[in-house]
């Protein structure tokens, strides 16, 4: 059985009027999953497209068989929220255009599973060093990979907000999976572009390091607040405490 000291906080920012991003978490025997989304900003009912990615993402976690590996769990439930946002941003008129990212971990014993739509952010504080699990599905985060961008530019580029990739646009969305080992004293943070396009990533290496999950996410947030805070802002973070040997078939029933 894993075990997680985890926390987490969302916070309106300084400038928008209402909180578009939602997170969410639910533990489990065997560890936890946990949750972010951004609903897209100046689009309809953001704050729907993203409530509604959580809850059924929860919903169908709980209802996959138990023989399902992980993986194809999390694919299926990302993908069924996809499947509800659009369905419902194209029959209640008030709800038109409206979506979301998701970025969704669920640590297993020794396994980190992850599923990922959208510029929400993964990282993994390993031995001092910040790794970002996830790629930014943004017009600035192609222009990155493909060398064209720094990323110091791409935090300030005024495109940074173009999705490439997003819940509820498309019937059918490509979601990225990704599986990896989790290791005692790793640390598992999850942020929404309202707080990793205004603290850079350095100093998030320090807070990640120098404060346990409450205390980082209450200091990362306050620091996206002190850049401008002109995005909702929004962390999760999880330390590893200890973990098992990874086994990315075991599964859980979510805890209530």
């Amino acid at each position: 059985m894993a075990e997680i000291e985890f926390f987490q906080l969302t916070d309106v920012g300084c400038v928008r009027v209402e909180n578009e991003d939602a997170v969410g978490y639910w533990p489990h025997d065997d560890g936890l999953l946990f949750a972010v989304a951004d609903g897209l900003g100046g689009e309809a009912a953001g704050e729907v497209a993203s409530s509604l990615a959580l809850e059924v993402l929860g919903r169908e976690m709980e209802r996959a068989p138990g023989t399902w590996p992980v993986t194809k769990r999390l694919r299926r439930a990302v993908q069924q929220a996809n499947l509800e946002i659009h369905t419902k941003a194209i029959t209640v008129p008030d709800l038109r255009r409206m979506g979301t990212t998701l970025t969704a971990s669920a640590v297993v014993g020794g396994t980190l599973v992850a599923a990922h739509v959208g510029d929400c952010r993964l990282v993994r504080l390993r031995d001092g060093a910040l790794t970002q699990l996830t790629k930014d599905h943004s017009w600035v985060g192609e222009q990155v990979q493909y060398g064209l961008l720094s990323p110091e530019a791409a935090r300030t580029h005024p495109r940074r907000h173009v999705l490439n990739r997003c819940l509820g646009r498309d019937l059918i969305v490509g979601i990225d999976v990704l599986s990896t080992d989790v290791r005692p004293g790793d640390v598992l943070a999850q942020l929404s572009d309202g707080v990793h396009a205004l603290v850079p990533e350095t100093e998030i290496a320090e807070i990640l390091r120098a404060y346990p999950p409450e205390a980082a996410c209450q200091t990362l947030v306050r620091r996206g607040r002190e850049a401008g805070g002109d995005d909702n802002l929004s962390v999760q973070v999880a330390a590893i405490l200890d973990c098992p040997a990874p086994s990315p078939r075991r599964w859980w029933r979510l805890g209530r």
